[in-house]
């Protein structure tokens, strides 16, 4: 019998994710929260342009896949 899969500890997490503004195309980063989900999906303004994206964050493990979309295009 083989044990569950277990998440790694909280200190190995990334901790900051980055993604390119579809609008201005400046990199932005971001804080990462592994308590929120293996998949997240929200909205924020970008720091730089302040329009909005549709940001998602996939868990794999301990590393996270970070991607955003324009709002607009999104709905």
């Amino acid at each position: 019998m083989s044990e569950p899969d277990h998440d790694p500890p909280p200190e190995l997490f990334d901790n900051d994710g980055s993604y390119i503004c579809d609008s201005c195309g400046e990199e932005i980063v971001i804080p990462l929260d592994p308590a929120a989900g293996h998949s997240q999906t929200f909205v924020e303004d970008c720091p730089v342009c302040c329009n909005p994206s549709v940001i998602h964050v996939d868990w794999d493990g301990s590393e996270a896949r970070v991607w955003a979309e324009s709002e607009q295009d999104r709905f």
